[in-house]
């Protein structure tokens, strides 16, 4: 697993967390959760909102996604989606 496919499975792992269902009162995310978003370099506190993070974990992803993303081919080759 390359370097870039680690860091997409850890966007989205972390992603699962923040974007998880939650109940109105619990707006803070847990201690461990912000832990592993400051190493993947996301640093938040108490007050960083799950939609601020939310964004920034998606463009993240978006610029990788972008990165590993073959050029077209030409004719003949499926081009690639649109983000």
């Amino acid at each position: 697993m390359s370097e870039h496919e680690r860091m997409l499975a850890q966007l989205g792992e972390m992603l699962a967390k923040v974007a998880r269902p939650y109940r109105p009162d619990d707006i803070d995310l847990p201690s461990d959760v912000r832990a592993s978003l400051c190493q993947l370099g996301f640093p938040c506190s108490e007050l960083t909102s799950r939609e601020e993070l939310i964004a920034r974990l998606w463009a993240r992803k978006r610029s990788l996604l972008g990165v590993m993303q073959p050029e077209w081919g030409g004719p003949g080759v499926t081009p690639p989606t649109a983000a």
